[in-house]
């Protein structure tokens, strides 16, 4: 991704010189790479003649772009209200106690190479409290359910 040429010549075989195209090119960069960084931002404003600010204001809008190389693995915790009524908390409680963080879990940054994050709803409320791991949506998801699934979450417990 890092080779601006073939950065270029793939947008201009795949999308049309166009500013309407700028979500579609972000979506198509976002699932391909996992991210869309500098270089691409700045590919795509050469591609579509529109400002790398724009694009950057375009991306950071929206929560399902990324900005940095994601980790390995991603954990998203539902916290959506119907997964707080099922127990979200424990699962977050738990991660935290077991890596000793006093602040918010979501503003930490990576641990043992998993990203996790909030998502405001996972749209499968009758199983909460939910979880995403990479793509894969896993209800009624317990502490042990979240240690089996996620091993290195949890190996320096005690």
């Amino acid at each position: 991704m890092n080779d601006t040429n073939n950065l270029s010549i793939e947008l201009n075989s795949s999308f049309p010189r166009k500013r309407e195209q700028l979500l579609n090119i972000l979506h198509y960069m976002q699932d391909k790479h996992g991210y869309i960084s500098k270089v691409s931002m700045q590919a795509i404003g050469n591609h579509i003649k529109m400002p790398v600010s724009e694009i950057y204001g375009t991306v950071t809008s929206y929560s399902e772009f990324k900005i940095k190389k994601p980790a390995d693995k991603q954990l998203k915790i539902c916290t959506g209200i119907s997964c707080i009524n099922q127990g979200n908390q424990n699962l977050i409680d738990a991660i935290k106690s077991n890596h000793s963080i006093h602040v918010n879990l979501f503003e930490n940054g990576p641990i043992n190479k998993i990203d996790i994050e909030e998502i405001d709803c996972g749209f499968i409320c009758g199983v909460g409290p939910m979880i995403q791991i990479n793509q894969t949506m896993h209800g009624r998801i317990e502490i042990n359910t979240l240690k089996e699934l996620l091993p290195e979450l949890f190996e320096n417990e005690q």
